[in-house]
């Protein structure tokens, strides 16, 4: 017979399991927890919302899907607003107290396009345009870029110690746009000093050869005429997204070597590939499905070096494209400039 002392263990040890199994039924139906370090997998692709410290500056930072009004951007604190039948770039002006300008700047809108029902803008909280931090980059000498006082951007970006990190975008108060328009200087060929038109039958002289200052129109498009554009140059994507359905190869803009050709994340990129063409001229081309080139190849202008794919930081409508970068001294420019 079993004592009243056994009776009320067996009925706590009874109540203890029901208990437990609860709780594991409860822990069961919670999502799991991901870090927000979370590394990519080996195909390259990694969960869009916590990729934000991974992604090398030279495109959109693609925080999380915005996709309902009032959503707040990370590091810009500026609205999504989507488009609604009859609204227009003044409407929003006035609705937000900005001006059309900053909200063209920072959607990339250019002068007289107007705006369709269901598109989302970003709109920043005061007038200026937004700067992502290039490597190297502090706070004084991005003030100096915009003439813009650093304390002010300081205090609009709750910036604390001066503190900025590659990849992090600022709202300049007050600041302008700074991509501007190669300029496009004719040189001539240098005449050898103490040269004559040679008599009749005589051989000319050689004249001494050189190459030009890359300038606009250089460079022909990475892929066949048949892809189309996604996203352009703007503050914070420093490429051409390009686009051909179901895929296509990608092709060298202009003859070069081979200076990166590797797999992996790198950054966002994906599989990326880079050439230098001379004179402080190189291509970028990012997200490629696989690779046709190798470090240290010499290729030719128009040669197919990889093709279209949707590796590293790649989400939503633009899929399978290629992210086509200028760079040009080591700054990035607008590719659009430099394509034939």
């Amino acid at each position: 017979m079993h004592s009243p002392a056994d009776h009320t263990r067996h009925w706590l040890s009874i109540r203890v399991r029901v208990l437990c199994v609860g709780v594991f039924f409860v822990a069961s139906l919670l999502p799991p927890y991901v870090s927000r370090a979370e590394l990519p997998s080996d195909n390259g692709e990694v969960d869009i919302a916590h990729a934000v410290l991974l992604v090398e500056d030279g495109f959109l930072m693609k925080t999380s899907p915005l996709t309902k009004t009032g959503t707040r951007r990370a590091y810009s604190e500026g609205v999504i607003h989507i488009v609604r039948d009859g609204e227009s770039l003044e409407k929003l002006s006035d609705r937000y107290d900005v001006s059309v300008d900053t909200i063209r700047w920072a959607n990339n809108v250019s002068p007289g396009t107007s705006i369709q029902p269901g598109q989302e803008l970003l709109v920043l909280p005061v007038d200026g345009v937004l700067h992502t931090v290039k490597r190297g980059q502090t706070l004084l000498g991005i003030a100096e870029l915009y003439d813009v006082k650093s304390e002010e951007i300081a205090a609009q970006n709750r910036v604390k110690d001066g503190f900025i990190a590659a990849g992090e975008e600022l709202i300049i108060p007050g600041g302008k746009p700074l991509v501007e328009k190669p300029t496009v200087v004719a040189v001539t060929p240098p005449k050898p000093v103490g040269s004559t038109t040679p008599p009749a039958g005589t051989t000319k002289p050689a004249i001494p050869s050189y190459t030009p200052t890359p300038t606009v129109g250089v460079l022909q498009k990475p892929c066949s005429e048949a892809c189309f554009l996604t996203q352009g140059f703007h503050g914070g994507h420093y490429g051409l997204d390009m686009q051909e359905r179901g895929g296509g190869a990608i092709y060298a803009a202009e003859a070069g070597t081979v200076t990166r050709a590797d797999y992996g994340w790198n950054g966002g990129y994906g599989n990326v590939i880079e050439i230098d063409h001379g004179n402080g001229l190189v291509t970028l081309y990012g997200h490629n499905k696989d690779l046709l080139v190798e470090e240290g190849d010499t290729v030719t202008r128009g040669q197919r070096i990889a093709n279209m794919g949707n590796t590293g930081l790649v989400y939503g409508k633009t899929g399978i494209h290629t992210h086509f970068e200028v760079h040009l001294n080591g700054a990035k420019k607008n590719p659009s400039l430099y394509l034939q």
